[in-house]
C-alpha cells in the first residue's frame, strides 16, 4: 500500500488521521497506520462531533469514542501507538486546528468520491482540508 521508502518527507513527523467512521475513512485509517509504522511517526486520530449532531449529541459522542477506540486497537495490532482526539465543533476548523496544535507533517483523510454537485450542496471535508491546510494532505479514495 505505502511505498517502501518509509515516508521520506514525513519520517518522524506527526501524522493526523481525520475520520468520521464511514467506510471511506476506514481505508484512510489503514493507510495512516501503515504509513505511521513505516515513517516512525506518531499517529493522531481525530473524530469531530459537529454542530449537525445537536439532536442526539450524546449518541454522536458515544459513536465517536467507539470508532476511535476501534481504530486505536487496529493501530496497536500493527505496532503503532495512536493518540485519539474527540472534538466538537466545525469539522473543517477542528481538523485544521488539530493539525496546527500537533504540528502535523501530514493529514490523512478519506474521500467518498461524491460528485461535484454533492460537494457544492454539502461540502467536502477532504476538499476543504486540501485547500486550507498548511501541511501536506494525503487523500485516500
Amino acid at each position: 500500500m505505502v511505498g517502501n521508502e518509509g515516508g521520506g518527507l514525513i519520517r518522524g513527523r506527526n501524522l493526523l488521521l481525520a475520520t468520521d467512521g464511514k467506510p471511506h475513512s476506514m481505508k484512510a485509517a489503514q493507510y495512516a497506520i501503515e504509513l505511521a509504522g513505516l515513517a516512525s511517526s506518531r499517529l493522531y486520530m481525530i473524530y469531530v462531533v459537529s454542530g449537525n449532531d445537536e439532536g442526539d449529541k450524546q449518541a454522536a459522542i458515544d459513536m465517536g469514542m467507539k470508532r476511535l477506540d476501534e481504530l486505536k486497537s487496529l493501530a496497536a495490532e500493527s505496532g503503532v501507538e495512536a493518540i485519539t482526539l474527540l472534538e466538537g465543533g466545525n469539522v473543517y476548523e477542528s481538523v485544521l486546528s488539530a493539525a496546527e496544535r500537533i504540528r502535523a507533517g501530514a493529514i490523512i483523510v478519506g474521500t467518498s468520491g461524491k460528485s461535484t454537485l454533492d460537494r457544492v450542496l454539502m461540502g467536502s471535508v477532504s476538499e476543504h482540508v486540501v485547500r486550507n491546510s498548511r501541511c501536506s494532505v494525503i487523500v485516500i479514495r
